[in-house]
């Protein structure tokens, strides 16, 4: 498949890894409050003849809502089942209305995998296995990591297998229920002479509707790594191995990017350069490296290890998880989540601090993630709190824990345990989606929660 994975998804959780992944059940307290609206105070009673004792007021409902559990009915026939593929959660995107793609499992349906679009509560379907193709063929499967993304106006691309048609593999663009190619295994490849495309990691889109993406290419029996942006209905080349890196060096192997209001951002190693790799970003034809391994962090340490996710907003800043080594002496921290803005790179929580709600954070998740408004969200491990694992998101007030299991949700229901290598995706406004199980019913169902915009 495309791409070639520099740091593992799992790195950052180092050896506390399954901390995040099993949860202890139940956390003490089934709520915090910047999940509570105010509690209110009670109303000055007026006289009784004319009305009478309103009592307290009552909590506002929790805003956590279940988007599609394991079992519940899914669009197109069958039962939803699971979210994620083998021990891979896959994210699931929301935007400023609150919309959420997402990828899911069947069973009992004539399609084994599908992919679809929550909205106004209820959720249809975008595309499913065996699903006609613009060109001819029908959908296969949606790869290894069958990753959506959504952009404002509710437009989903995503990368797909094909079967009986032309081409193998394609980038497909989804709007207002249809389906349109926006690349496909076969054709030229734009800016490589002689390559054509040969496969694709899931694609990422910006509200403007352009979209990024990695794709395998081939040039005779060689095969190699390239990023491109298709915008305004024009395919051009990012990046590809072997190109000049910014610092010196060349790529030598690229990650799937993300894309904001008009950059590109992407992980990648870097060979013959005076960093083994790092974090780089894109406008139009100028590269820059935004962290590189080997770099001081700030507080201590240099960077050791860089995730191979990453995220980007529209003012250009860079969100990213890294291992640090001790370059720095005894008191630097060994890792964390880092923010780059204008040419600076601060930590937003680091292996040690504590975490909002109680306890110290004691590893993180795949990757935080960066919304195109600057809302960001991670999950972490914690020692000594209230629970073992919870959701953490960036707001106006600073950084706050969200939700974790235990906590319940507008129907009733609590949040279980958190799933192996468990993702969060942040949306505008403060939205986010993360996977859980559900510790109510008849047994632990797989589920995708929403946290709604506007709510923080």
């Amino acid at each position: 498949m495309a791409g070639f994975s520099p740091w593992a998804s799992s790195g950052l959780l180092g050896g506390a890894g399954r901390r995040v992944a099993i949860a202890a059940g139940a956390s003490a307290a089934l709520w915090l409050a910047v999940l509570w609206a105010s509690m209110g105070t009670p109303p000055i009673p007026a006289p009784a003849a004319t009305q009478p004792d309103a009592g307290p007021a009552k909590p506002a409902a929790p805003p956590l809502r279940l988007v599609a559990a394991g079992g519940m009915p899914a669009p197109g026939g069958g039962s939803f089942n699971r979210f994620g593929v083998e021990m891979k959660t896959i994210a699931a995107p929301v935007n400023t209305r609150g919309d959420v793609a997402f990828f899911a499992k069947l069973m009992r349906a004539s399609a084994e995998e599908g992919l679809f679009l929550w909205h106004d509560g209820q959720a249809s379907l975008i595309a499913a296995a065996g699903g006609p193709v613009p060109g001819g063929g029908t959908v296969a499967g949606f790869t290894e990591r069958p990753t959506p993304s959504l952009n404002a106006s509710g437009k989903v691309a995503f990368a797909a297998t094909i079967e009986g048609g032309r081409a193998s593999d394609a980038i497909l663009a989804w709007s207002g229920g249809k389906l349109a190619i926006v690349a496909q295994s076969g054709a030229r490849a734009p800016g490589v002479p002689g390559a054509a495309f040969f496969d694709f990691a899931p694609p990422a889109l910006n509200d403007a509707g352009d979209t990024a993406f990695l794709a395998t290419l081939r040039r005779g029996r060689e095969t190699l790594d390239s990023i491109y942006l298709s915008a305004k209905g024009q395919l051009a080349k990012v990046v590809a191995a072997g190109d000049p890196a910014p610092g010196g060096g060349s790529f030598a192997a690229l990650a799937a990017p993300v894309l904001a209001a008009g950059t590109v951002a992407f992980a990648a190693v870097v060979e013959g350069g005076p960093t083994p790799g790092g974090v780089f970003t894109a406008e139009g034809t100028v590269l820059r490296q935004v962290v590189g391994a080997g770099n001081v962090a700030p507080g201590g340490g240099v960077f050791a290890r860089i995730s191979e996710h990453v995220g980007i907003d529209d003012a250009g800043r860079v969100a990213f998880g890294a291992f640090l080594s001790q370059g720095g002496g005894q008191g630097a921290r060994r890792g964390g989540v880092f923010l780059s803005a204008d040419g600076a790179i601060a930590p937003v929580a680091l292996l040690g601090d504590p975490a909002p709600g109680g306890g110290t954070f004691a590893a993180f998740g795949d990757a935080p993630s960066l919304a195109s408004d600057g809302s960001l969200a991670f999950i972490a491990a914690i020692d000594g709190g209230p629970g073992t694992t919870s959701v953490y998101a960036t707001g106006p007030g600073g950084l706050k824990r969200v939700a974790g299991p235990g906590d319940t949700m507008a129907d009733g229901q609590r949040i279980g345990d958190f799933p192996l290598n468990a993702s969060v995706a942040a949306g505008p406004r403060g939205g986010l989606t993360f996977q859980s199980t559900l510790s109510s019913g008849d047994g632990p169902a797989e589920a995708l929660v929403l946290f709604p915009p506007g709510q923080r």
